[in-house]
């Protein structure tokens, strides 16, 4: 009849404790700023502009500034790297439900290497294996 007693008192206490290190885990995890690897953390940027990637209602690309000015565009027909950042962009968007467009963070690190970061998925795209002839464009909107 002891042993009875002793096992229905242990498991609550069992299972109390599990929660209870559980949430000292995530408390723990949380103020120790940890983030997912897949964020970097920006200490090395060398230059960064503000730019908004668009696809117009003619289906072209656009690439704005901060101010709505037109910096780049290209048609419809001319779809090309620069189309498909900006639809990985939206998509990325779409699936965490954010369904309005805004600004990107274009940077360029330290050792050179191009990237797009989102604040709103806080996402960054780093562009440098997609080769020169595709970057070039972001490579001159920062000079």
């Amino acid at each position: 009849m002891k042993k009875k007693i002793i096992f229905n008192s242990s498991l609550p206490l069992f299972v109390i404790c599990i929660l209870v290190l559980f949430v000292a885990f995530v408390a723990v995890f949380r103020m120790s700023e940890s983030r997912p690897y897949s964020i970097t953390k920006q200490l090395d940027i060398k230059a960064e502009k503000e730019i908004l990637l668009k696809i117009g209602d003619d289906g072209e690309t656009l690439i704005l500034d901060d101010d709505g000015n037109v910096l780049v565009s290209y048609s419809k027909e001319q779809e090309n790297f620069v189309s498909t950042v900006t639809k990985v962009l939206e998509r990325d968007r779409k699936k965490v439900g954010i369904f309005e467009n805004s600004n990107v963070f274009l940077r360029l690190s330290e050792k050179d290497r191009i990237s797009i970061f989102d604040p709103q998925t806080e996402r960054e795209i780093d562009l440098a294996g997609f080769g020169d002839g595709n970057i070039q464009v972001f490579f001159n909107l920062l000079e």
